[in-house]
């Protein structure tokens, strides 16, 4: 369990799969309960099991990343990017009726979340913040 833990964070997986998830099915409603439960479920997927790992490599990059100044802005802005990018292929792959509208939720999410992890990690480790 503490190697799971180590490269997964499950708590803030599964409270991100049910936001996003539960977003993720408004954004799609309007063409089917169906589409809008695969697109619902992927989101929440991918959001359980990729979020609680991109959050471990939020921290490694924090940790990484010297300067006290420019670690938090540049380790969000990498780890915004990766979630991004992924969220839009998962979306693009079939049953997704509106895959960029479904992801603009994680491109406006994503940046303040990722935000106020990594200054919540960074108080937590007495860095200085």
């Amino acid at each position: 369990m503490k190697l799971f833990n180590k490269y997964f964070n499950p708590r803030v997986g599964l409270a991100g799969a049910f936001i996003m998830g539960s977003i993720v099915y408004y954004i799609n409603h309007d063409h089917g309960w169906e589409l809008a439960t695969t697109a619902a479920l992927k989101q929440a997927t991918y959001t359980f099991l990729f979020g609680g790992i991109i959050v471990k490599i939020l921290e490694f990059f924090l940790i990484k990343i010297k300067n006290k100044y420019a670690s938090i802005p540049i380790s969000v802005l990498i780890v915004s990017a990766i979630t991004t990018f992924l969220v839009f292929v998962v979306h693009n792959m079939k049953g997704t009726p509106e895959p960029f509208l479904s992801t603009v939720p994680t491109i406006l999410l994503a940046p303040p979340g990722f935000l106020g992890l990594a200054i919540r990690f960074k108080r937590n480790k007495n860095w200085g913040i």
